[in-house]
């Protein structure tokens, strides 16, 4: 096998493994490029969402199920050309597939530990963006007869959610070429 065949292979693996990426983890939602098609996209069964800037897919996409992407050949281009910083490192030949798989591991485990806090603080929707459910979460108002115990939660949820991010962003988020949008 050749390299490049075996660091695709390694890649795919790896992104069934992750799927951080599609399923709200990662990214909010997926910005569309002037040759995709919204209206095919629509028929698909993604969610759209039109913004003056642009068409979008909403997260966690629809198409992404049991790790996989049900309309491989016809995503968006975004799509079709985003590699996180585990599978550019595997392909460059800098990180091995077991190291990538690693890191994985490391962040699906902190979301699991994100949304079990998220359980404790009440939060019910399992659906949508990680970080607009947690943002939710800290825009209710605590309340007084929970004491110390809600104060020390929000703390927690708080660290875990930025110690989270800021693995998210060394390890899986490229370097942005654009500016966020508010």
């Amino acid at each position: 096998m050749s390299a490049a065949a075996s660091a695709a292979s390694a890649a795919s693996r790896l992104c069934i493994a992750c799927g951080m990426c599609c399923d709200g983890t990662m990214f909010h939602y997926v910005r569309l490029q002037p040759g995709d098609s919204a209206k095919a996209l629509a028929a698909l069964g993604l969610k759209l969402k039109r913004k003056r800037k642009g068409d979008r897919i909403l997260q966690p996409c629809p198409a992404h199920r049991n790790g996989q992407c049900s309309i491989y050949d016809d995503r968006p281009e975004r799509c079709r050309l985003f590699e996180c910083k585990q599978i550019q490192g595997v392909a460059a030949g800098k990180i091995t597939e077991a190291e990538a798989a690693a890191k994985i591991r490391e962040a699906l485990d902190r979301v699991s530990r994100l949304l079990g806090l998220f359980g404790v603080a009440g939060e019910t929707n399992s659906r949508g963006p990680l970080l607009i459910r947690y943002e939710k979460i800290l825009a209710a108002a605590l309340d007084p007869a929970a004491g110390e115990e809600a104060a020390s939660l929000r703390a927690q949820l708080i660290r875990e959610m930025e110690e989270f991010e800021a693995l998210v962003d060394q390890e899986f988020r490229p370097a942005r070429a654009e500016p966020p949008e508010e």
